[in-house]
């Protein structure tokens, strides 16, 4: 009798399984024809719908907005550190300091793979 009932039970998980799928797809399919009528009705209204359907890349040369919402020119930051900085003056930084430290150690890092610096110690680096 139990193994008859633990049968039953599983059934019915496999059946509310293929259930859920099939309404997911289903979900997915009414999403992508919600777009499609929002597109249409976009240029009926005389509206550009270059916003909607452009996705991809940023564009070279732009500003990253972080976490925290600042943009920041790193290249300006890196101008004005000087011959030899520690990650404790970048911290200080007034533009660069609104990052966190983790972010900060990403952009030495990017920094030293470029060629721009080399590190000379723990935390330590130089411009070269």
């Amino acid at each position: 009798m139990a193994t008859d009932l633990k049968i039953s039970v599983k059934r019915q998980i496999d059946r509310l399984r293929k259930q859920l799928a099939a309404a997911t797809g289903r979900v997915s399919e009414l999403q992508e024809e919600i777009k499609r009528h929002e597109l249409v009705y976009d240029m009926l209204d005389g509206r550009k719908t270059g916003k909607r359907s452009r996705q991809g890349r940023p564009v070279a040369g732009a500003l990253k907005r972080g976490p925290r919402g600042a943009m920041i020119d790193w290249a300006a930051v890196f101008a004005t550190l000087p011959d030899q900085f520690t990650l404790d003056s970048l911290r200080a930084h007034e533009t660069a300091g609104e990052k966190t430290p983790a972010y900060h150690r990403q952009v030495v890092s990017r920094w030293s793979k470029e060629g721009r610096i080399r590190r000379t110690g723990r935390g330590m680096y130089e411009k070269t």
